[in-house]
């Protein structure tokens, strides 16, 4: 099967909206907690959370056109701080109602039953319920002109998790400690870890590592 940009083109509008999303394969599933000026909460997800660097640890989220009110855009950049709160997979059905088109006034915390969570460092509310939460910072944004998309950067302030989730290699037991996989919109998975190889070096077989 050979599918070509104008077959894509000429798509229903839903199937090629869920054929497009799914093309990148898994993605992590986020909570992404902000607050306005007055301290109203906001919660959304989203499944465009992509690693930036990590010296310094920055991390960047995509948001769609600012044609609509875009709350989560919108508190960032007016506070500049904001959390992303990985999902667990007995959190997903709730994750997934904040993509629901809440007015600015309804917290998603209180509709989808969430607990705002704060730290001394941040205004922005983590999720009480999520073991592995970032605090991050407002650096910069980028138009993508191509479809008005907005690529934002953050820089990493704080990270909250149990300290037997980090791994002494810096690793992150993701599959343990619950962090959800999205593929296009609406279908989720859990993680599962299939191997750990070591340092890729031309003429060898990466090394299988606990």
């Amino acid at each position: 099967m050979r599918i070509l940009f104008t077959d894509i083109m000429q798509m229903e509008r839903l199937v090629r909206q869920a054929f497009a999303n799914g093309l990148s394969g898994f993605r992590p599933a986020v909570l992404v907690g902000t607050a306005n000026a007055a301290g109203q909460t906001n919660l959304a997800l989203f499944n465009s959370l992509t690693h930036i660097g990590a010296n310094p640890p920055y991390l960047g989220l995509l948001f769609r056109p600012t044609t609509v009110a875009r709350h989560t855009y919108d508190n960032i950049r007016r506070r500049g701080q904001y959390t992303i709160n990985h999902v667990p997979p007995a959190m997903v059905q709730r994750a997934h109602q904040t993509s629901a088109k809440y007015p600015a006034e309804i917290s998603e915390f209180d509709a989808c039953g969430f607990t705002p969570q704060y730290t001394p460092l941040l205004s922005a509310p983590y999720v009480e319920e999520s073991s592995i939460k970032i605090g991050l910072e407002y650096v910069e944004e980028y138009l993508i002109e191509v479809n008005n998309t907005i690529l934002l950067i953050g820089k990493v302030l704080e990270v909250l998790l149990p300290e037997a989730a980090m791994l002494a290699s810096g690793h992150i037991n993701m599959e343990e400690w619950g962090s959800t996989a999205v593929n296009g919109l609406d279908t989720y998975y859990s993680a599962e870890r299939l191997i750990r190889l070591g340092y890729a070096r031309p003429g060898q077989q990466p090394e299988s590592m606990v």
